[in-house]
């Protein structure tokens, strides 16, 4: 593979595919698929085949012209693309109802993700086990972030106090931050930050439900 193509100048689109192409090749590696053509992978994630051999492109391609993919290179490849490989210690910041189901899911540890630290400033909740990670005191922040080398935070903290973590997490190493605060945040170069805005979301899928309800004769007020 070469420098180029293992640069990280990859458009956002592409990114945000590799992902779901991991997804389904490992469901096709569980059920013991060996190989799988770019026509029936694409078409399994309702995308153009063209689309993804030119996403592949970026990283060498994979196999070469007419010929199908080995999903068990395929997987390890692709891991290793996205930085998953080898594990990505990662902390949830904030331990209320959203935090703690996150800090229960775990598909995150599974997928590369290991909690290695649980963080909240409310005092009923400091001690409390999440599959055996204690919720910490903020106080605690910085020591655990360099002690388990952690580098990606999940941020679940109510907006007025978002950046003011943030801050402290950049200070203490954190280069990758997955934002559930319904607020924009500042960071400097070289710390990359990933919005999960899920009232934009659930709005988004309003305005498409209401499209399918007028398409077919009703309205939302009628139901």
């Amino acid at each position: 593979m070469s420098k180029k193509r293992q640069s990280c100048d990859v458009p956002d689109a592409t990114i945000h595919r590799l992902p779901l192409y991991l997804e389904k090749l490992k469901l096709l590696q569980a059920i013991g698929v060996e190989d799988v053509s770019s026509r029936q992978l694409a078409e399994s994630l309702d995308i153009k085949a063209s689309q993804l051999r030119h996403d592949f492109h970026y990283f060498g391609g994979f196999s070469r012209p007419g010929r199908p993919y080995q999903v068990d290179k395929l997987v390890p490849a692709l891991e290793k693309i996205i930085g998953i490989a080898e594990p990505v210690p990662t902390a949830i910041v904030g331990a209320g109802h959203l935090g703690q189901a996150l800090a229960n899911y775990q598909n995150l540890e599974l997928q590369g993700f290991p909690l290695r630290g649980i963080f909240d400033t409310n005092p009923k909740l400091i001690g409390l086990e999440i599959r055996g990670q204690p919720i910490r005191d903020m106080d605690e922040l910085e020591k655990v972030i360099t002690q388990e080398k952690i580098k990606i935070a999940i941020l679940t903290v109510p907006a007025g106090h978002a950046q003011a973590v943030v801050d402290r997490l950049v200070d203490a190493g954190i280069v990758g931050i997955f934002n559930f605060a319904p607020t924009d945040l500042k960071v400097p170069e070289g710390v990359a930050v990933r919005n999960e805005r899920l009232a934009v979301g659930i709005m988004s899928l309003s305005f498409k439900v209401k499209c399918i309800l007028q398409a077919q004769g009703e309205t939302v007020e009628e139901m």
